[in-house]
């Protein structure tokens, strides 16, 4: 991706070959190929939560919503970036492009941009309301803390949307191309640069937050790895979002654009695809843990207080195959239960849980969804 573009110098056009339009050096199809194979993946994942989600857990939420909406600026994502490589043939240097693509290149950009922005923000969104439901026993500044973050990357999203799509006043001033820089234009340079800071912090603060609440829970040794495993993928994203900002300033400041925006595009898919399907990850466990349990460990027993309607939606999922409990893993996922309802209280009794049924069953089923360790009663 790249901002609106000037002529430059005309020292540097001199030094520049002869335009080739037949056989011209090419950036090759690493893009295109990244796009589809992530994107099949992202959809793969987002297919499974959902799944899981109506059909395993009867437990659509919020989280699932912010994920849908964010599949609709992510597929636009992902067509523009391949016709901008097969089309519009952004994988050229510029002198080799011909100026009848220009302008068209140009909406392009400013509509992946936006469309980016949109998918990124809503992603983050969608994993701030799963830290929600799983802090929600939580004490009261954890709980701020969350819907703090919510807050800012929900603020921070809208504002930079707003910046790229009014940041030529007119907006069609951005794919002009002319012999200065625009006046009716911002400076794209820090705007984008100061964009790109700000959405690498919220980044980190969308795989940050989570990190202390599954800390807080003893898992075994299998599900530990399939948890730095999840957050690993997510330090990716975050680092793919470091890297694009890097380059995106370098474009800005040269003069060979579409040829220098070609590392933008590739970190730009990495950051966006990888978020989403970590996003979708843990929703997608129960499934895992039901079709594949020898693999992926089976779903937690379901605590003898649990009311039958939650026992059965529990169960549903194993009505191809008969698991035994665990007597271990039982305890442990007890022992986090206590831990879940002593967080309501504070100071409460064992007694006072009798008047929490509702919300000790919420309790158990997030535990289940999120981190699921024990095994499943027959």
């Amino acid at each position: 991706m790249a901002p609106s573009m000037q002529p430059p110098p005309l020292s540097v056009i001199e030094s520049w070959p002869a335009p080739n339009y037949i056989n011209p050096e090419t950036r090759g199809n690493a893009n295109v190929i990244l796009n589809i194979v992530l994107y099949s993946l992202l959809l793969f994942f987002i297919g499974l939560r959902i799944f899981t989600r109506t059909y395993l857990r009867s437990s659509f939420g919020a989280d699932d919503v912010f994920i849908l909406l964010a599949l609709i600026p992510a597929t636009a994502f992902f067509v523009i970036s391949v016709l901008a490589d097969v089309k519009f043939l952004w994988i050229r240097h510029v002198y080799d492009i011909p100026l009848s693509h220009v302008v068209t290149g140009l909406k392009m950009v400013l509509s992946t941009e936006v469309v980016f922005a949109a998918a990124c923000t809503l992603t983050k969104l969608s994993m701030l309301m799963l830290v929600r439901r799983m802090l929600s026993s939580a004490t009261l500044f954890w709980r701020r803390i969350t819907w703090l973050a919510i807050s800012i990357c929900a603020i921070q999203g809208s504002v930079f949307i707003l910046t790229v799509i009014f940041q030529c006043r007119p907006p069609q001033d951005y794919w002009k191309v002319t012999q200065t820089p625009d006046s009716n234009c911002i400076n794209q340079t820090w705007s984008l640069l100061v964009a790109g800071v700000v959405n690498a912090l919220t980044d980190l603060i969308a795989v940050l937050l989570p990190i202390r609440t599954v800390w807080t829970l003893q898992l075994p040794a299998r599900q530990v790895a399939i948890v730095v495993l999840l957050f690993s993928l997510g330090f990716v994203s975050c680092i793919a979002g470091i890297i694009r900002t890097y380059f995106m300033y370098r474009v800005t400041m040269e003069y060979d654009q579409t040829w220098n925006s070609y590392p933008v595009w590739i970190t730009s898919a990495v950051e966006l695809y990888i978020g989403m399907i970590c996003a979708s990850i843990p929703a997608t466990k129960p499934f895992f843990t039901s079709y594949l349990p020898h693999v992926f460990g089976a779903l937690a027993t379901v605590p003898s207080h649990v009311s039958q309607d939650s026992r059965q939606r529990a169960q549903r999922s194993t009505h191809t195959v008969v698991i035994t409990a665990n007597h271990h893993d039982q305890e442990m996922l007890t022992y986090n239960l206590k831990a879940l309802e002593a967080g309501k209280s504070g100071t409460s009794s064992m007694a006072s849980r009798t008047d929490s049924r509702s919300d000790s069953e919420e309790d158990w089923i997030r535990v289940t969804q999120t981190v699921g360790f024990a095994k499943e009663e027959q």
